[in-house]
């Protein structure tokens, strides 16, 4: 009998590598199903972007301020989804402030690292806050139709768009039978089909927070999703301060904490949502979150300023899958 393969089949999308490896029997089968993965991917990509024009998003942000707007079914379901992560995440992380993204300079194709942006008036940040939420979003289930209170609302699918992209082409997967899979997006939305061949988990490397090429932690993966959410992307400055793309939406104000936090979550999308929520609301309400929450495991990487060894903590009641 022979031994079982591993397939690699990789593109450009989203602003990121992404990657799916399959394992299996026969490499041509495995290849050709990989590249239909693939071109799931981009669709997906192309009805979720905020930098495509005629996306179903942008056609949201467009014009649900003015009309109720019908959705597909796929993207009312996810909102119904975003929605309840909100809550969950007692506000931390909430889709509906896209505008304070790009107040603070952030939501911009090209951003440069590092790149110096003119913040915005305090005044300008409270009435956002005030004008922003899912109470401001009305999503009428008999019509499947989406529609804004206020023209402040701007949905922005950047924090968890990856991780739903990744959950998709997982399912999609799972349909064709694929025993043994990962897809991965960036490096920080990741999803599992069972474990590579001859091995009994998938091993990551989860990156320093200040240098991608340097890993720190290894994580196992096995039916389950990593995602990362942390300083190291979309980094602009202001008056010699660092700003991430991370924000209270509660507040209007961006996060002082310097570092990234990883989860091992059932799905990617709950993971990239997640991780949102834990990095803004800190390091004590996340292990609270933990203590609650069996099948969710955490590591928490605090870096500064005079580049010292990182400091982490991990978080979940099961055997840690993040190894130090």
């Amino acid at each position: 009998m022979s031994q079982p393969v591993l397939v690699r089949v990789s593109c450009q999308a989203m602003g990121c590598l992404c990657e799916v490896y399959l394992g299996g029997d026969s490499a041509v089968d495995l290849e050709a199903i990989g590249r239909d993965a693939l071109t799931l991917l981009q669709i997906w990509e192309s009805r979720l972007s905020h930098y495509i024009a005629d996306s179903e998003i942008c056609t949201l942000n467009r014009e649900a301020y003015q009309r109720p707007i019908q959705a597909s079914p796929e993207l009312f379901r996810l909102l119904e989804r975003l929605r309840s992560l909100t809550e969950e995440t007692e506000g931390a992380f909430d889709p509906t402030a896209g505008r304070l993204v790009r107040a603070w300079g952030l939501f911009r194709q090209g951003t440069l690292r590092g790149e110096q942006v003119e913040p915005p008036s305090a005044a300008e940040v409270i009435q956002i806050v005030q004008e922003i939420g899912w109470s401001r979003v009305e999503l009428d289930t008999e019509l499947q139709t989406v529609s804004f209170q206020t023209s402040s609302i701007e949905l922005h699918l950047g924090a968890v768009g990856k991780g739903y992209i990744v959950d998709e082409v997982i399912a999609y997967l799972r349909q064709q039978g694929i025993e043994r899979a990962l897809v991965n997006v960036g490096g920080s939305s990741i999803a599992a089909i069972g474990s590579p061949p001859q091995s009994e988990y998938w091993l990551l490397g989860i990156a320093d927070p200040e240098d991608s090429e340097i890993t720190v932690v290894q994580a196992l993966l096995r039916d389950n999703a990593l995602t990362t959410s942390g300083s190291m992307e979309s980094v602009v400055t202001y008056t010699g301060r660092r700003i991430c793309h991370l924000f209270d939406p509660r507040t209007g104000e961006p996060i002082a904490f310097q570092g990234a936090v990883s989860a091992i979550t059932p799905t990617a999308l709950e993971g990239d949502a997640l991780t949102t929520g834990f990095y803004v609301n800190g390091e004590a309400w996340t292990e609270k979150y933990c203590r609650r929450h069996p099948d969710i495991q955490v590591l928490w990487i605090e870096t500064n300023e005079e580049r010292g060894a990182p400091r982490w903590a991990r978080f979940g009641t099961t055997q840690s899958r993040f190894l130090i």
